[in-house]
């Protein structure tokens, strides 16, 4: 049985799959969206993601969307050596890598029967890709090829619902059942997911210079340099000046973000050593008056590794085959390692559904300290409570308010906007936009930002929509109290020009004044 089928690096849960597992998950994905209608994303991450997406330091991520993204996509799988290595350090090895390279021709020699649409890649080279897997492959289907030019910054992003909705409707008319996207990270990633509540495509791939090595050009490197992890230093001697600055900052920072957690992982792995843990309990019925009669109380070992983990695996396919969740209790737990981690990420990506219900009992600081390092802890916040009566009182009062919302305040001479909870692509669907435009349209606003936790392009979109109805009119629109990750939002897609939000309500109205003072 493997018991590590979710390896955590950095944050980024990846699928530990061989490249025959990968295409046998494909093609059961593909198959799926033929009943359900559901598009669903393959990642292939390498070392450049790593550096697209996270900060040298902070624990706030540089590129928020995009980790969201990968922690979020259906599969994700290892494209590079470095996460390999990494991997084997922290001790729960990837089978092996499974880059967009390999994987797209045995794709097109494996699922024949599987329709292919090319999407992205410079000038013609994604025709020039198609034709030459045709060749190849005689029996594969090609259900069309486009290269649009697509943005993913600036204010050119307030014109994207009309640029993306011509190529969808092309995606969309054939039907395909793999789209492959060439557009670069974090290029191709954020198109799908702006366009994924629209898109008819089975499963999307995002394989960024893919087409280039199929059309031969860029070489690969030989076999025997690939199996070594050498391929990157083949590319650096073919392209050193292109490539030269850009590997050499990945990989050093790559070693900057994970050399502390090696460490700490390694040393809390000795601290464990001299210990011999009990076995994991099973405590569901211990408090008999415990109200969660449906789901067990795993109380477990000073040490979640490899072994509890074992022994953890046959009991929540038993207890998610009866539609019972699962409560850990991790108050005596001060050792967690990899397996531990991708144990709780594997929970966490199904939290979406009935048998997804876990929560987190009593997690001691050391396990904070290593969920921190490992940048997951605010996907686990919410699963997190202090004692088993905090569960009890979350499920006897439940959360009335929905993943997003906004309220409108006149105050006098401007309106104030306040923008609350989770504002994505999925949220975006629930929204009344029109509405919301008319009823700020030629009125001064003060945008309240406070009690937003999350943006992504789509969120990012309806801000750009609520300025310029105020813009249009020439009327003031004053941003303030945005957190951090809104702000990294905001620099990344080069929008902070637009949104220079300040501190506080109190600077908001001072600002406000003194504009309309002087227009």
């Amino acid at each position: 049985m493997q018991i590590n089928d979710t390896v955590l690096i950095l944050g980024i849960p990846i699928d530990n799959l061989t490249m025959e597992e990968t295409l046998e998950r494909i093609h059961a994905m593909a198959m799926a969206h033929r009943n359900d209608g559901k598009p669903r994303l393959v990642a292939t991450v390498n070392v450049d993601f790593l550096v697209n997406t996270l900060s040298w330091f902070s624990q706030e991520p540089r590129h928020p969307e995009l980790l969201s993204i990968l922690q979020h996509a259906d599969l994700v799988t290892a494209d590079g050596m470095p996460l390999v290595w990494a991997s084997r350090i922290l001790g729960n090895p990837l089978k092996e890598r499974v880059t967009g390279a390999d994987l797209v021709p045995r794709l097109a020699a494996t699922h024949q029967e599987k329709s292919f649409y090319f999407l992205g890649g410079n000038g013609e080279v994604g025709k020039r890709a198609a034709d030459t897997l045709k060749k190849r492959f005689p029996y594969m289907t090609i259900a069309g090829v486009d290269a649009p030019f697509i943005h993913i910054s600036g204010e050119a992003l307030s014109n994207t619902d009309a640029e993306d909705s011509e190529t969808v409707q092309r995606i969309n008319d054939a039907h395909p059942d793999i789209l492959l996207i060439a557009f670069g990270n974090p290029k191709q990633e954020s198109w799908f997911h702006r366009n994924r509540f629209r898109l008819k495509a089975g499963v999307t791939i995002g394989i960024g210079g893919t087409f280039d090595f199929i059309t031969g050009n860029v070489s690969r490197a030989p076999v025997w340099i690939q199996k070594i992890g050498g391929e990157w230093i083949y590319r650096l001697l073919q392209d050193p000046k292109r490539l030269g600055k850009r590997y050499l900052i990945g990989f050093f920072k790559f070693a900057v973000m994970i050399l502390p957690l090696i460490l700490h992982m390694r040393w809390r792995q000795f601290r464990a050593s001299k210990t011999h843990p009990p076995s994991v309990r099973d405590s569901a019925h211990d408090p008999p008056s415990f109200p969660y009669a449906s789901q067990h109380i795993i109380a477990l070992p000073e040490a979640l590794d490899a072994k509890v983990v074992r022994d953890l695996k046959p009991q929540q396919e038993e207890w998610l085959a009866h539609d019972q969740g699962m409560i850990l209790d991790f108050t005596q737990v001060h050792f967690m390692d990899s397996s531990g981690l991708g144990f709780l990420l594997g929970l966490w990506k199904k939290k979406g559904t009935p048998k997804g219900r876990f929560h987190l009992v009593g997690v001691q600081p050391p396990i904070l300290r290593l969920l921190s390092l490992n940048r997951v802890t605010s996907l686990l916040t919410d699963h997190m409570h202090p004692t088993l009566e905090d569960v009890v009182i979350q499920a006897r009062t439940p959360s009335k308010s929905p993943p997003f919302f906004y309220t409108l305040e006149d105050e006098g001479q401007a309106l104030r906007i306040q923008l609350s909870g989770t504002l994505d692509a999925a949220q975006i669907q629930e929204i009344d936009i029109p509405t919301l435009l008319g009823d700020i349209a030629g009125k001064d606003l003060i945008m309240d930002l406070t009690p937003l936790r999350f943006v992504d392009s789509t969120g990012l979109i309806l801000l750009l929509k609520i300025k310029k109805a105020s813009a249009s009119a020439s009327r003031l629109c004053i941003p303030y109290g945005a957190q951090q990750p809104i702000i990294n939002m905001l620099r990344i897609t080069r929008l902070d020009h637009l949104f220079p939000c300040l501190p506080d309500i109190h600077t908001a109205r001072q600002a406000f004044k003194s504009k309309k003072q002087i227009t």
